[in-house]
C-alpha cells in the first residue's frame, strides 16, 4: 500500500462566532432528541398556566369575621386566567356550617380483602349555607367553578376509623372571593387546619422552568464541540489496516485482531510501510511532513459559542429564576426549604463547572501552545511531537493476552490487559446480580521510533506515568471470563509531550547512523516543573476534536457562578 495523499480545506476548521453542533452518536443523539421534545413540552405546559386563574396570597387578602369588614376599597381586579371580568374582594373569615356537607371520609378493602384504600369526596356542587363565628348574618356560598375544591385536613390511615363528615356544625376557616354579591370558596381550612394557598398557576409555571432546566442540562452535556463535528467529517474512511510487525528494514502486517475506528484514530490516511525508510531515523521521500500535522493543519479555531454554552446559560438562569421563585412568591414551608437548597445546588454546579471547564481548557491549551517541532530539527529540552509510531531498534512487541496464543497481538510497542471473571450472587431476598471482577492484569511497552515524515526519534514508553492508548483494542470472551487489551502499536497516529534528551553512548544501538542527528536523541516522559508530560494515541488534530473556546471554556462558566451568588446577596 502506498501513501495515500488527501488534502484538507483549513478554513472548515475555523469557526466564527456561532456553530450549531448536533450529536454525532445515537448516545448523544437519543437524549439530545429527548431535551428538545421536553422544551416543546415545557412550553405547552406555560401555555396552559396561562388559563389558569391568578389567585393572591393569602397573606394579601383582608382577615375579616363577618361579610360587613370586607373594604371595597381594597378590591383587586381579575386579571390573568380568570374567566369572568370585574374586581372582586379576597378574604378569610371563620364560620360554622349551618346547612350543607363539605366532604366525606371513608376507607375500603380491595376485592381480595388485604389492602385498604383511604377516600375523600368532595361534595364540589353543593351550597354551603354558613355564619361567621363572630356571629352575624349566614350566607350562602359554593366552589368557585374555576378553581375546584381544596380543603385541608386532618390525615387518617385505614383501617380503624368510622366514615367522617364536614358538615352541620363543624367550624371551618374560609378563603374566599367575593364577586358582585355572590362569594366562592378557594380553599378551606378545617378540623383547625389554615386553608391552602392556591398555586396552580404558580406550580405549572414552576414545572415549565423544571422542565427547562432539566432539558438544558441534558442538551447541554449531550451538544459536542463544533472541532469534534468537522473532524469527524474529515474523516474519510477507507478502512483500518492491520498492524505493522518487525523491526526496520524486516517488516510486515501484524497478526491479530484489526482495530474499529475509535475518535484517536487518524484523520487522514497515513504513510503506508512499504514507505518506511530502511533507516527508521531517517525521512521520508522528499522529506515532506505527514498531512496531519500541526505545521501542515495549523491551529483549528472552534466556535466562540455553541449551544452547549447557550443551554449552560439557559441551566443556570432558569434554576436561579426558579429557585427565586420558590422562596419569593406565596410558598409553603417545603417549597421555601426547596429553594434554599436549590441556589446553595446552583453554586456548587457552577463551582464544579468552572473548575472542569478550566482543567480540560488548560490541557487542551496546554498542547496547542506548546510548538510543535519537527523531528528534524527538534532540540534538547521539553517538546510536542506529533507523527506515526514506527518499529524500534529492538522491533515491535507479541503479546499473548492473559498467557494464551489464541489472543496475541503483533505489532505492539505498548500494551495494557486484563482478565476479568464474572461472579454471580444472591443477596437475602435471593435475587441474583453479577459483575466482572478483574483477577489478573499485566503492562508493558518496548522503545518506538516517533516518525513525522522529516525524521525518526526514539520514545521510551516506559517513562511515563500513563500512555493513554484510547479505547480498547479487542474484548476475548469464553464461559465466564473475558480479557480486554489495550495497545499502541506500529502504524497508530501518535502525540507526544516530553523532554527530549541525548542517548548516551551506551544507549545507542550499534551500526547507528550519527550523521543523522535525531538519531543520537530520545524522548522520555521526565516532567518539567510548570509542564505535563502527555503520551497518546492520536494526532494532535483528533485530540483537540474536544476543544472548545476560551469564551465557552472559561467566560461563562465564570460569569454564570459570579450570577449564581446574586441571590445570597439580596
Amino acid at each position: 500500500m502506498g501513501e495515500q495523499k488527501q488534502t484538507i480545506d483549513h478554513t472548515s476548521l475555523q469557526h466564527g462566532f456561532f456553530q450549531f453542533t448536533f450529536p454525532h452518536t445515537w448516545k448523544g443523539i437519543i437524549p439530545w432528541v429527548l431535551a428538545a421534545i421536553m422544551f416543546l413540552a415545557s412550553g405547552v405546559t406555560l401555555l396552559i398556566s396561562l388559563d389558569i386563574p391568578d389567585v393572591p396570597p393569602i397573606s394579601e387578602s383582608q382577615y375579616v369575621d363577618s361579610l360587613d369588614e370586607i373594604d371595597d376599597d381594597k378590591s383587586v381586579s381579575l386579571g390573568a386566567g380568570w374567566e369572568i371580568d370585574g374586581d372582586a374582594n379576597f378574604a378569610v373569615i371563620e364560620v360554622i356550617i349551618v346547612e350543607g356537607t363539605l366532604l366525606h371520609g371513608y376507607w375500603e378493602y380491595d376485592s381480595d380483602g388485604e389492602n385498604c384504600t383511604d377516600y375523600v369526596d368532595f361534595y364540589d356542587d353543593e351550597i354551603l349555607i354558613v355564619e361567621p363565628l363572630s356571629g352575624g348574618e349566614g350566607f350562602d356560598i359554593i366552589w368557585s367553578d374555576e378553581m375546584g375544591p381544596e380543603v385541608s385536613y386532618d390525615s387518617r390511615s385505614c383501617p380503624g376509623y368510622d366514615d367522617w363528615y364536614i358538615h352541620e356544625g363543624d367550624e371551618i376557616e374560609i378563603f374566599m372571593m367575593e364577586l358582585d354579591g355572590e362569594y366562592y370558596m378557594l380553599s378551606v381550612g378545617a378540623e383547625g387546619n389554615e386553608p391552602g394557598e392556591r398555586t396552580e398557576r404558580e406550580d405549572a409555571q414552576r414545572i415549565s422552568l423544571l422542565i427547562v432546566i432539566l432539558a438544558s442540562g441534558l442538551m447541554m452535556i449531550t451538544t459536542p464541540t463544533s472541532l469534534s463535528d468537522d473532524i469527524k467529517n474529515l474523516k474519510q474512511r477507507w478502512g483500518n489496516l492491520p498492524f505493522v510487525h518487525g523491526e526496520p528494514g524486516n517488516l510486515a502486517p501484524a497478526d491479530g485482531p484489526l482495530r474499529e475506528v475509535d475518535e484517536n484514530d487518524w484523520v487522514l490516511p497515513p504513510p503506508g510501510y512499504e514507505t518506511w525508510p530502511d533507516n527508521p531515523y531517517a525521512p521520508n521521500d522528499e522529506s515532506a511532513l505527514i498531512e496531519e500535522h500541526p505545521d501542515v493543519v495549523g491551529t483549528p479555531t472552534p466556535a466562540t459559542f455553541t449551544l452547549y454554552s447557550i443551554n449552560g446559560i439557559i441551566f443556570i438562569v432558569t434554576a436561579l429564576w426558579l429557585a427565586s421563585d420558590l422562596t419569593a412568591r406565596h410558598s409553603d414551608t417545603e417549597q421555601q426549604m426547596i429553594g434554599f437548597w436549590m441556589k446553595i445546588g446552583i453554586v456548587l454546579f457552577s463551582i464544579l463547572w468552572s473548575i472542569f471547564a478550566f482543567r480540560k481548557w488548560k490541557l487542551m491549551h496546554n498542547i496547542i501552545d506548546t510548538p510543535s517541532s519537527r523531528v528534524r530539527s527538534v532540540a534538547v529540552g521539553p517538546a510536542e511531537l506529533v507523527g506515526q509510531v514506527r518499529p524500534g531498534p529492538k522491533g515491535t512487541m507479541s503479546v499473548d493476552v492473559g498467557g494464551s496464543s489464541s489472543r496475541r497481538v503483533q505489532g505492539v510497542v505498548s500494551f495494557r490487559w486484563k482478565e476479568e471473571e464474572r461472579v454471580c450472587s444472591k443477596d437475602k431476598d435471593g435475587k441474583q446480580s453479577c459483575k466482572w471482577v478483574t483477577r489478573r492484569t499485566d503492562k508493558g511497552g518496548r522503545e518506538f521510533i516517533l516518525h513525522d515524515g522529516t525524521g525518526g526519534i526514539l520514545v521510551d514508553p516506559n517513562s511515563w506515568d500513563k500512555v493513554n492508548m484510547g479505547g480498547s483494542l479487542f474484548t476475548w470472551g469464553a464461559s465466564n471470563w473475558r480479557w480486554t487489551v489495550w495497545v499502541l502499536a506500529a502504524g497508530d497516529p501518535v502525540y507526544c509531550l516530553g523532554r527530549v534528551e541525548t542517548r548516551t553512548h551506551d544507549e545507542r544501538e550499534e551500526g547507528i547512523d550519527t550523521t543523522i542527528p535525531n538519531s543520537l536523541l530520545v524522548v522520555r516522559g521526565n516532567q518539567d516543573i510548570g509542564m505535563q508530560v502527555h503520551l497518546h494515541r492520536g494526532t494532535e488534530l483528533s485530540l483537540i476534536a474536544g476543544l472548545r473556546s476560551t469564551t465557552e471554556a472559561i467566560v461563562v462558566p465564570i460569569v454564570m457562578l459570579l450570577f449564581s451568588a446574586i441571590p445570597f446577596l439580596w
